[in-house]
Order: structure tokens, then C-alpha cells, then sequence
């Protein structure tokens, strides 16, 4: 990433700072009188901050996953994902402490059993029965959210139930504005919140339903083919008008939806596994599950949405630099035209992981790019004693024997999360720095 763009992130950062001291001083201007007074004065104050906190918190995520493209080029859509699960949580913390210091606060002034208070205020107005579902619904999304839950999970049912943080908004927004306190008391905050909720929903039609509609439209992207890899991985031509209006960058992904029954209800995230040439896409994609094991029965010219490029997944080649592209099983998608756009002018190392060597995607196509622009190529086979080559899995002990120089290099890996973060270890200990280490990690 460039400096221009580490000063754009910085100043996202800080309009970002800069919203939450905005919430913090009009919530001060409109409650802090209520700390002179009871303790229950207090924790309605507190209840009102952590309502504000966790609505902020639920349209941040909308812009997080939003698809933005003025956010993702500066971040990364796999960053701007993992600090959505950690805003997730936080965001869940304020959502539960918000009802509970409100209900404790009015119990409190009228002497009352907080529980039997609680269900007063719900029973009592619609606006309030409208938040109590809204928590009801976030705490599904919160629980199918866990690790331990989600692992057991289809992609689509997890996908699907996060659907519901739409009814969560519609829900809170009913809800806040009629008896929000701090919106009661500032016209000019209550302007504010308005152009909140524009301001984020306006960016989601935008750039995750708008654009990609308008670009397959326009475009018209069809499959034109199926081409088996191994037995197990498949290549799916997409070819459409003017593809070249993408600017597409080897080691970037798009995320397609095929308009065709059984996947059209379906979009998911696929890497380029070749530059783009012509009007043609290939997207190459190994069967794991239900939706990628019935890619095979695509047909051609069925109609495909597709939105992107995303990702910060890409090299410079910079005249003098070296490069180390280290790749596991599919990992090799996004690094097979990362290293045709950089070995012609840069010297570059290949080291592909691989259970067997039948397993091995692309191999007649890296064996050529190795031989024409004469970059070291090594296949690392893990299940195969057999193998006459490098065996086992890749470590630090085969990558210093593979590549003296590592340290010297810009180090660009792709593989499952377990291979990622055992390598990012190893290149530490290679005295790789950490911002010569270049990878994206996804996982739902």
C-alpha cells in the first residue's frame, strides 16, 4: 500500500474518531444534568450512550461489508471483514447494556421490580416492543456468529441469518428517534443521526446492489465455458463486453452470482486465476462444499452478476525487488497471475503446497511460466511418500533451504487459514519483516 493511501485510511480513522466525539458531546450536552441527581439519573444517562454507541455500532457494519469501493481499495474487504466480527461484538455489548440500564433506571425512580418494569415499558409502547425484537433478533445473529456455532453452519444459513440486521436497524430507527432523549432535546442532532442512516444505507444501494446490477446489465456477463483442473477443481469462463472497464489486477477476486436454478439465491467470493485477456474472466474454483460441488453443472451462457474487483492482494513490480509467492492447495488461484505479472521483470520464487501430485492445480501452466521466464518452481507434496521431491509441509526449515534469501523478499501468500498464520510465523522467524508479508484471509 502507498503513502498516499496509508494517509487516506488515516483520514478515514479519524472522520471515524471524529463521528463517536460528535455522539459523545451531544449525549453530554442532552444528559449530563442527570448525573447531579439519584443514581438512577445516572444509568438512564448510560442506558442513552450505550443505545447511541449501539446504534453507531450496527451502521458501521453496514459500511464495513457494504462494499464501499472507496473504503475496500484502502483497506481490503478481508480486513474491513475481520474488524466487522470484532465490531460485532462490541456492538452486541452495548445493544444488551443499553434495555438493561434503561429498565434498572425506571425501576429505580419508581420503585418497582426491575423484570416487572421491563415488561411495563415493552407492553406499554410500541416503539419500545419494537427495540425488545430487534434485541431478540440481534442475539440470534450474535449466537450463529460464534465460532464454536458457525463451524457447524452452512455458508448460506449463516448468510441469511445475518439478513436480519436489516429488520434490526428498521427496528431501532422506529424505535429511537420518537423517545430518544438526545434527539428530543437537539434539532440539530437529530438532522445529524437523519444523515447518518442516509449516509450509510445511501452507500449500501449504492455500491452492493446498484453497481453490480448496472455492471452485468451493461456488460452482460455470461459463463462461456467449464475447464477441469484436477478432479476436484474447476474453471469457469465468464466472458461479457468491455471487461477491460474493470482494471481488474492480478490477485484480486469478484464476487459472482450465477443466474441460473439452484445458485442464483447464492453469490460468493472467487480470485482471478488469470490476467484477464480479451473480454474473458477465468475464476477457478475447488469443490468444498454444496454450492462449489455443483459448479460442474453451470451451463454455458448462463447470466452472471458480478461485482468487483476487490482486494489489496497485489504487487508493484518494482525494477529490483524479489519475490517469494508461497501458495496451498487452492491458495494458487490469486497467486498464478500475481507471478505471470511479475517474473518477466523481477526476480520471483514459486513454492506450491500440495497433498499429491495429482492434486497440483495448474501444473502444466506454472511448469511453462517457470521454464519461459526462468523462475525456481517447487512443488512441497504432503501425502504422497513416494514423491521423488520436497515432501512434507512447508516450514521454515524448507523455505530457508528453498529460498536462501527470503528476507530479502516480498513474501505474497495464499492457503487455508491454518497454512497462513503457521507461515506468517516462519517468515517471522526468517527475518521477514511483517510489512513484507502480503496475504488476504477469508472465512464466513
Amino acid at each position: 500500500m502507498n503513502l498516499r493511501h496509508r494517509m487516506w485510511g488515516f483520514a478515514v480513522i479519524l472522520l471515524l474518531a471524529a463521528h463517536f466525539l460528535v455522539i459523545a458531546w451531544f449525549w453530554w450536552q442532552g444528559s449530563s444534568a442527570l448525573f447531579r441527581g439519584m443514581a438512577a439519573g445516572s444509568m438512564l444517562a448510560l442506558g442513552r450512550l450505550f443505545g447511541l454507541l449501539a446504534v453507531s455500532g450496527i451502521l458501521l457494519q453496514f459500511m464495513l461489508i457494504g462494499r464501499a469501493v472507496w473504503i475496500e481499495r484502502l483497506f481490503g474487504l478481508d480486513k474491513l471483514t475481520r474488524v466487522h466480527a470484532w465490531n460485532g461484538y462490541a456492538t452486541f455489548g452495548f445493544v444488551l447494556a443499553h434495555p438493561l440500564f434503561i429498565t434498572l433506571a425506571y425501576a429505580d425512580f419508581v420503585r418497582a421490580n426491575p423484570l416487572r418494569q421491563f415488561v411495563h415499558l415493552v407492553t406499554g409502547d410500541a416503539s419500545l416492543l419494537a427495540a425488545a425484537i430487534a434485541v431478540i433478533l440481534l442475539i440470534g445473529v450474535v449466537l450463529l456468529s460464534i465460532a464454536i456455532v458457525r463451524r457447524r453452519l452452512k455458508y448460506e444459513t449463516w448468510y441469511y441469518a445475518h439478513l436480519l440486521t436489516y429488520a434490526v436497524v428498521g427496528l431501532a430507527f422506529f424505535h429511537q428517534l420518537p423517545l430518544g432523549g438526545d434527539f428530543l432535546q437537539s434539532g440539530v442532532f437529530t438532522a445529524y443521526w437523519y444523515g447518518l442512516y442516509i449516509f450509510v444505507f445511501g452507500n449500501v444501494l449504492l455500491f452492493r446492489f446498484a453497481k453490480p446490477v448496472r455492471q452485468s446489465w451493461t456488460q452482460r456477463f455470461r459463463v462461456s465455458g467449464i475447464v477441469p483442473e484436477t478432479h476436484d477443481t474447476n474453471s469457469v469462463m465468464i466472458e461479457g463486453s468491455n471487461v477491460s472497464r474493470f482494471r481488474a489486477l492480478p490477485g484480486q477476486f469478484f464476487i459472482l452470482r450465477f443466474l441460473q436454478k439452484g445458485f442464483w439465491w447464492q453469490e460468493h467470493p472467487f480470485s482471478l486465476s488469470a490476467i484477464p485477456e480479451g473480454n474473458r474472466l477465468r475464476f477457478t474454483i475447488k469443490q468444498s462444499g454444496d454450492f462449489t460441488s455443483a459448479i460442474p453443472n453451470l451451463r454455458p451462457g448462463t447470466r452472471v452478476i458480478v461485482d468487483g474487483p476487490y482486494g489489496v492482494f497485489t504487487a508493484d513490480p518494482t525494477p529490483g525487488k524479489k519475490y517469494a509467492f508461497i501458495a496451498g492447495g487452492v491458495g494458487i488461484t490469486p497467486i498464478r497471475p500475481l507471478i505471470e505479472q511479475i517474473a518477466p521483470s523481477n526476480d520471483a520464487v514459486l513454492v506450491y503446497g500440495s497433498k499429491t501430485s495429482d492434486d497440483i492445480i495448474f501444473r502444466k501452466e506454472l511448469d511453462h511460466l517457470s521454464s519461459r521466464y526462468r523462475f525456481p518452481l517447487h512443488y512441497v507434496i504432503s501425502h504422497e511418500p513416494e514423491h521423488p521431491g520436497e515432501k512434507g509441509t512447508i516450514d521454515a526449515d524448507k523455505l530457508s533451504r528453498l529460498v536462501p534469501d527470503i528476507a530479502d523478499r516480498e513474501a505474497y501468500l495464499c492457503g487455508p487459514p491454518p497454512m497462513l498464520a503457521s507461515l506468517r510465523k516462519a517468515l517471522r522467524e526468517l527475518g521477514v519483516s511483517p510489512g513484507r508479508i502480503h496475504f488476504e484471509k477469508f472465512s464466513f
